[in-house]
């Protein structure tokens, strides 16, 4: 509970209220924003003008007028400063520099090998980084922070890498090493899957939903909750580690170390394992998902039946993920959100039959907008969540 006597902090949370409508609606009058927030005119235009000194709020010209005066409209100034978006996967680093709206200035895509060294993966991280910086334009604030997605467990606090088994990292400091070399950027660390489920509500397919799961199904499998708008980490960080949840005890060997995880099941490892039981091997060569697609779109009886399977196993799991937290929709991307139909309507009908409760209404199983952007994305959402827009509880604290 805020106190009416802490006038300061209750100026910030208003300026923050006023800042999020603004980007939101991005062509509102004063007028609507005192009538959408309760808040008085008089104090509507002090905020208002403080934003426009600030660079984050433009007049972008006269309005329609409902009796009276035509209003001057009010635009969220996405170039005021620019954004630093990485992704870690487990061969690959994919970066992008954005203005604060994730519109894509500029984005590069680097690989290297299973089992690259630690310092040789971060060093490439930090070449890349230094390449966004240089493509930065000129804006008011310049660069306003670097968000990064690791494919493992994440202490955002102290920017720690906790555990990542597909990288093979323990307890790496990445954020440390980082801020060596930019110690005036706000930097965030945290797990890749989170990241996307924020990028997916602040700028995809998860805008329309306060309460959804966000199942991130690559060569992993990770997951993001947004309970009430906001993120939800847990206790240590862990929630949503729902790859590792075990759906077959004497199941294939996973590289956490227990058997039978769901990610063997429901992602391009299952694929793999599939494509050379079956003497698929120029496949994995050069293997994508998108390869497969194409071949079951073809009528390949036998990559559709792959994809089905994996489909299945997707639904099992997503029913689990539908008992924890009875979500309003669960979104799925990465890779293998890609398959689109060929993987999503398998997992809807093994939902369909398994569910105990069926009323028609949801939970939606949909896909990823922004795709294999996802995670990218959403570390630039995290930065201009931390840095220009915090939620009304984060100010508070």
């Amino acid at each position: 509970m805020v106190r009416t006597g802490n006038i300061g902090l209750v100026k910030k949370i208003n300026k923050h209220i006023v800042l999020k409508l603004i980007r939101e609606k991005n062509n509102i009058s004063r007028a609507e924003i005192a009538k959408i927030t309760g808040l008085n005119k008089a104090t509507v235009s002090a905020l208002v003008d403080e934003l426009i000194s600030e660079h984050f709020v433009s007049e972008s010209g006269i309005g329609v007028s409902t009796g009276g005066r035509r209003p001057l409209m009010l635009r969220f100034n996405e170039a005021a400063g620019s954004l630093i978006g990485i992704e870690l996967g487990v061969n690959y680093i994919y970066a992008v520099l954005t203005d604060l709206n994730a519109e894509i200035i500029w984005e590069k895509m680097c690989h290297f090998r299973a089992n690259e060294k630690q310092e040789a993966i971060i060093e490439k991280m930090i070449a890349m980084i230094h390449e966004a910086i240089r493509h930065a334009p000129t804006t008011p604030y310049g660069i306003m922070g670097i968000g990064i997605g690791v494919p493992g467990i994440v202490n955002t606090e102290e920017g720690l890498v906790i555990f990542a088994p597909n990288l093979h990292w323990d307890h790496v400091a990445l954020a440390s090493i980082l801020q060596k070399q930019w110690p005036n950027y706000p930097i965030i660390i945290e797990n890749e899957a989170k990241l996307a489920a924020l990028g997916e509500k602040w700028f995809g397919a998860g805008k329309e939903f306060a309460n959804f799961v966000y199942v991130s199904a690559g060569i992993g499998i990770g997951a993001g909750v947004i309970i009430h708008n906001q993120l939800y980490r847990g206790i240590d960080g862990i929630a949503g580690e729902i790859g590792h949840h075990v759906i077959d005890i004497h199941g294939v060997r996973c590289n956490c170390g227990n058997n039978g995880c769901w990610e063997m099941y429901a992602s391009e490892k299952y694929i793999q394992r599939r494509l050379e039981q079956e003497h698929h091997h120029s496949m994995l060569e050069d293997f994508s998902i998108e390869k497969v697609r194409a071949l079951a779109e073809r009528g390949d009886k036998q990559m559709a039946q792959i994809l089905a399977e994996v489909g299945r196993y997707l639904g099992i799991g997503i029913l689990h993920i539908i008992y924890a937290y009875n979500p309003e929709a669960v979104i799925v991307g990465s890779t293998i959100g890609k398959a689109g139909k060929w993987v999503l309507e398998p997992a809807r009908d093994e939902v369909e039959k398994r569910i105990l409760v069926k009323n028609g209404n949801g939970p939606f199983i949909i896909p990823s907008q922004l795709l294999e952007k996802s995670c990218a994305i959403g570390a630039v959402a995290s930065v201009l969540e931390k840095v220009v827009m915090p939620s009304e509880l984060e100010v508070i604290s």
